[in-house]
């Protein structure tokens, strides 16, 4: 296998998923050369493109060790297939469109070496479909960094994980795999899951909050393209009912119990009960008042849109509360 030209970091594999992606390619190859000689191997997974797209990468994509797959349409599944594929330590994921530096390559390379970690997230800056910026969006890991004050890249403990996994009501801990490394033993073994639509990643890191160790690094060194939400409203119904946090996080406590990632004395200090009440009670306001928004009648005029609205923030408010006294037991 090639070694990549800065030999003090560990081995990376990157992963390049692509399906119809010819608009953006050139783009997306003159970000990706930035850095790539940082990679060990390539894998690009193409979703059957009709559009020249495989063409134009074999053309142009310039690295010793690339390999070239096909996979059925399915986001997580190609992931999943290109890091099966994979044999450096780290995989990084790099989707179409979306860029990272090659600064940042190197710091989330390092955190995870120097802090022994299977996941390592950061945080993106946000660019619109005609690649112009957009406003700094509120990010999951904004609330890890200002509820931990981290200012240099920082391992989380276990309990910090689970508690920011749970919490993370806006969005997924992991945020996007575009700032993103990842373990490639890790997830081989724990591969995206694929039933929840496009929502895969974010019910990974519920249902693994336990097992990997997470590490965060602060600062701006990727983008993510922000794409219009695909998928029917009868599939995002499904897909939002499959992922209801309190249901992914009751059957991975139930497995992290049985593996022993979880401990009587941690179970204990979650509040774990408690959490999943509240947990549970935020989710059904919160569906309620979403579905009062979807109706005709603009919601403000609908009382029962109010009253699902309190309730929503009465949980929110007694989950922050438990945060904290989680966190400041560990």
């Amino acid at each position: 296998m090639p070694q990549p030209t800065d030999q003090s970091l560990p081995q990376l594999g990157v992963v390049i998923p692509t399906k119809n992606s010819r608009p953006y390619l050139p783009a997306h190859l003159k970000g990706l050369g930035e850095w790539l000689d940082l990679a060990a191997e390539v894998v690009v997974v193409d979703s059957f493109s009709t559009d020249g797209t495989l063409e134009y990468l074999r053309e142009h994509l310039k690295h010793p060790r690339v390999t070239y797959a096909t996979h059925p349409p399915g986001l997580y599944a190609s992931w999943n297939h290109g890091i099966a594929q994979v044999r450096s330590e780290f995989v990084f994921i790099a989707t179409t469109g979306d860029l990272i530096t090659r600064e940042g390559i190197q710091k989330l390379l390092r955190a995870a070496d120097d802090l022994k970690c299977d996941v390592v997230i950061s945080k993106p800056a946000f660019r619109d479909l005609n690649d112009q910026p957009l406003s700094d969006n509120w990010w999951p890991i904004d609330d890890i960094i200002a509820m931990l004050n981290v200012t240099a890249p920082q391992r989380l403990a276990k309990l910090e994980a689970v508690i920011f996994a749970v919490m993370q009501m806006k969005g997924a801990i992991l945020g996007s795999s575009a700032s993103n490394l990842y373990r490639t033993e890790l997830m081989k073994r724990l591969p995206f899951p694929t039933e929840f639509g496009t929502t895969g990643d974010g019910a990974w890191g519920l249902q693994h909050a336990a097992e990997a160790v997470f590490g965060v690094v602060p600062g701006h060194f990727s983008s993510f393209l922000v794409h219009p939400a695909g998928g029917s409203d009868a599939e995002k119904k499904t897909y939002r009912e499959a992922a209801r946090a309190n249901a992914v996080l009751k059957a991975a406590m139930e497995l992290w119990r049985r593996n022993g990632a979880i401990n009587d004395d941690e179970f204990a200090r979650l509040h774990w009960p408690e959490l999943m009440d509240e947990l549970t009670s935020y989710l059904d306001a919160k569906s309620a008042f979403d579905h009062n928004r979807r109706e005709g009648l603009p919601w403000i005029l609908n009382p029962s849109a109010w009253k699902n609205r309190f309730a929503r923030e009465r949980a929110t408010a007694r989950l922050q509360k438990l945060r904290r006294e989680i966190l400041n037991s560990r």
